[in-house]
């Protein structure tokens, strides 16, 4: 019976906001059709000013991959730490993740699809997905968006905090779902 109730919330939940925040802006004397319009046009300029620093990641991304830099570093990181601790999918997930979600996704159901997502590297997988962000991604279209060429330290310490959520998700997949025996 829960089911049935959260599945018909789940439903309705996004159309009953929409029209509340129509209905809202209709009490409130908003053209909401002009506004929606405005807006729109807002994000496509934002959009086209965005599109040079995508252009650059991606192509970024494409290098790392193809050159096998990002296989060679998978397989250094597996000498320090043994598989059995971190897999070696997971260092490909790790070092592809701060770069493009999309392409960090197609590891991890890779990673589901041979070992299953109720593996120990299924969880791991998802653990790390859940925890990390596309760094260079965010960094590249927000601050593309507002002309921030200058970065400081936002890399620095969005690696550290990809850095620190992979070790968290790794102790936190050891202890939770790790199979005992």
């Amino acid at each position: 019976m829960i089911t049935v109730y959260s599945n018909l919330i789940n439903s309705w939940i996004i159309p009953f906001v929409f029209l509340f925040i129509v209905l809202y802006a209709y009490v409130k004397k908003v053209k909401v059709y002009e506004v929606f319009v405005e807006g729109a046009k807002e994000g496509f300029n934002v959009a086209v000013m965005v599109i040079p620093y995508l252009v650059v990641i991606l192509a970024a991304i494409a290098i790392f991959r193809v050159s096998g830099a990002m296989e060679l570093i998978a397989r250094g990181i597996n000498l320090l730490i043994p598989e059995s601790i971190f897999p070696s999918d997971m260092v490909l997930l790790t070092l592809v993740k701060p770069l493009s979600g999309s392409a960090a996704r197609g590891i991890m159901v890779d990673v589901f699809q041979r070992l299953g997502p109720d593996s120990f590297p299924g969880y791991l997988a998802s653990a790390i997905q859940g925890s990390t962000e596309t760094t260079f991604y965010v960094v590249a279209v927000y601050f593309g968006s507002i002309g921030v060429s200058r970065t400081r330290h936002t890399i620095p310490v969005g690696l550290t905090a990809e850095l620190v959520a992979v070790i968290v998700s790794t102790i936190m997949a050891h202890i939770l779902f790790r199979p005992i025996g």
